[in-house]
């Protein structure tokens, strides 16, 4: 149980890094708290809570999608700019998150901090190429967010703050498609892929397969895609990417599924996002996107 003896509320993300840094005793930020006692010891000493800083947003700018570190999840599945990119795919993964209760409150940026409680976006961001903007006692820094899961010690200092998500916008020609395996739909993932496709004359010229849910860091898988370059889409070749991944993956097991189960679920999982990004299996949608 926490016990706090403070709650910060900074109106910057300059004043959360320092809020954090100047406090006395073991401290957290806290963006929309749905993971926040799962997370924490129970000798934290107070919360920095995001909610005022400014980092809630979803908007274009230059060639990029921009996208605040607080913003909600069920912001993003009804962002407009969003549902613009890569044929919907930041809005398959949002809707998946969870229920829409959890989706009011739960922050994209929360979302890939605390990739190990399977979280959905992770996957969808690392095949788009998306990078992070982090703010910290040693200043501002930005990385691909793949070196958010895979370097995290080496990258990401204690104390940093998630500030923003940039995607780059991808050609018309990208499609992309997402695939969560649960218990059940509302459930967090025992597996969880997505996958973009370059058309190039009826061939794939350029592909992108990522893997999550597995009590890993999420990752792509670059074999996968080189055997995917150059092929006609179908779906025996998206069986036979799945296994490529199946058989390099290095799941855990944990309470709710094996190791085993969790790899064979992958090659599922890549399979279908592969099949929905070649138009072959009908995307899920929770519904349609909005202006803000």
């Amino acid at each position: 149980m926490l016990d706090l003896k403070q709650l910060h509320l900074p109106k910057s993300p300059e004043e959360a890094v320092r809020a954090l840094a100047e406090s006395e005793g073991k401290g957290l930020y806290v963006g929309g708290g749905t993971v926040v006692v799962r997370a924490a010891s129970p000798r934290l000493d107070f919360l920095v809570d995001l909610s005022a800083a400014g980092m809630s947003y979803v908007r274009s700018e230059s060639r990029d999608l921009l996208i605040g570190a607080t913003t909600t999840v069920a912001v993003l599945a009804r962002s407009f700019e969003a549902y613009g990119v890569a044929t919907g795919l930041l809005h398959e993964a949002a809707m998946s998150v969870a229920t829409h209760t959890i989706r009011n409150l739960a922050t994209v940026g929360g979302n890939l901090i605390t990739w190990s409680f399977p979280a959905d976006l992770p996957v969808a961001f690392l095949v788009l190429d998306a990078r992070i903007v982090g703010l910290g006692g040693s200043g501002r820094k930005e990385m691909p967010v793949s070196d958010l899961f895979a370097r995290r010690q080496d990258v990401w200092e204690k104390g940093d703050l998630l500030v923003e998500i940039r995607v780059p916008i991808p050609p018309h020609e990208l499609s992309a498609g997402f695939e969560k395996i649960g218990r059940k739909a509302v459930d967090v993932a025992m597996a969880n892929a997505a996958a973009t496709l370059l058309d190039e004359g009826g061939k794939i010229g350029e592909a992108r397969v990522a893997v999550g849910a597995m009590g890993v860091p999420p990752r792509r898988f670059e074999d996968c895609e080189s055997f995917l370059k150059g092929k006609a889409p179908a779906e025996e070749v998206f069986a036979e990417a799945g296994k490529m991944v199946a058989s390099s993956v290095e799941p855990r097991s944990d309470h709710r599924a094996s190791a085993d189960y969790r790899r064979r679920a992958a090659a599922v999982a890549v399979e279908r996002a592969l099949m929905k990004a070649a138009g072959l299996l009908p995307r899920h949608s929770g519904g349609e996107a909005t202006t803000r």
